[in-house]
C-alpha cells in the first residue's frame, strides 16, 4: 500500500491543533505520522502522543479519521492514563504483555535513590498484577467502537507508570523504583547507554527521517543485557523486513552522563 504525507499533514493540522500556535509544522506532522504507521505496521505496540496539548478526543478523532481514509491497516486504540495519551495496536500489545508476564521479553532495573548504583531485578508482584491489569483493559475494550478508553485513578494510583509506560512502548528495559518511599532515582551523574532506532519514510520527494524507539540502559550493566538488547534489535528487523512503507532501519548509541534524570 503506498501512503501519501499529505493526507497525514492535513489531518494533524485539522484535529491536533491547540493553544496559541494553532499551525502544526510539517516536520512535526510528519513525525507524528511515523510513528502512528510504526503502529500500524506492528513495529511497536503503541506511542505515546507527545507532540502538543492535544486532548485524548482530538488524537481519537486523528486516528479515527485516518482509519476511515483507509491508510491505517487496522483499528487502533486509544487509551488516556493519568492524561497521558497511547495509541496502541492491540493485537501486538496482546502478544507483547504477554510475553512481559512470563518473564520473556524485559529487563527491570532498579533505580531506587537508596541504591549505590542500578541493578537489574527480577518483577515484583505489583508489577506483574500492573501488566496483568493492563492486558484484561486492553482485551474488554478491544471490540468496543473507536473512542478513548480512560484507566481509573483506582488502578493508576497504583502503577508505577515509569515502569508500565517503558513496557507499553516496546522497549526491551524498563526502570522501576519503589515509588512508595520515593520518586527520587540514583541516575544523578550515572553513565546511561542510550539507544536510538531510526527509520525513513520517503515521501514529499525526500526521506523523512524519525526516531522510532529512544531508551537507555545503565552503562554498568550493559555486559549484562547487551546480548538481549542485541535480540530485541534482531526481532524489530524481522518484523521491519515485512513492510514496504517505512525503509533505512538504523541504530545508535551514545553513553550520555546527566546531572539530573526524569523519569
Amino acid at each position: 500500500m503506498v501512503v501519501s504525507a499529505d493526507i497525514f499533514i492535513s489531518t494533524a493540522q485539522r484535529f491536533l491543533c491547540c493553544g496559541k500556535k494553532r499551525q502544526i509544522p510539517h516536520s512535526s506532522c510528519l513525525d507524528i505520522a511515523v510513528q502512528i504507521i510504526a503502529v500500524d505496521l506492528g513495529l511497536k505496540p503503541a506511542v505515546l502522543y507527545d507532540l502538543n496539548g492535544a486532548c485524548a478526543e482530538q488524537i481519537q478523532r486523528y486516528v479515527s479519521s485516518l482509519q476511515e481514509a483507509g491508510v491505517l491497516t487496522i483499528t487502533l486504540q486509544i487509551f488516556s492514563i493519568n492524561g497521558n495519551c497511547l495509541v496502541m495496536n492491540s493485537n501486538l500489545m496482546k502478544e507483547h504483555l504477554s510475553e512481559v508476564l512470563m518473564k520473556k521479553s524485559l529487563l527491570t532495573v532498579d533505580v531506587s535513590p537508596w541504591m549505590e548504583q542500578p541493578s537489574l531485578v527480577v518483577m515484583d508482584s505489583s508489577t506483574k498484577q500492573m501488566v496483568k491489569d493492563m492486558l484484561d483493559l486492553i482485551t474488554d475494550k478491544e471490540d468496543q467502537h473507536p473512542s478513548v478508553s480512560v484507566v481509573g485513578e483506582e488502578l493508576y494510583d497504583r502503577w508505577n507508570l515509569c515502569t508500565l509506560f517503558g513496557i507499553l512502548l516496546g522497549y526491551p528495559a524498563s526502570y522501576w523504583f519503589n515509588q512508595v518511599q520515593s520518586f527520587e532515582n540514583c541516575l544523578s551523574m550515572t553513565p546511561l547507554v542510550v539507544n536510538k532506532v531510526w527509520v525513513c519514510w520517503p515521501v514529499c520527494d525526500t526521506k523523512h527521517s524519525s526516531c522510532l524507539y529512544s531508551f537507555s540502559v545503565p552503562e554498568v550493566l550493559w555486559a549484562e543485557v547487551d546480548t538481549y538488547i542485541k535480540n530485541w534489535v534482531e526481532c524489530l528487523r524481522s518484523r521491519f523486513c515485512k513492510q514496504t512503507i517505512l525503509t533505512e532501519l538504523s541504530i545508535s548509541k551514545e553513553t550520555v552522563l546527566l546531572p539530573t534524570v526524569a523519569l
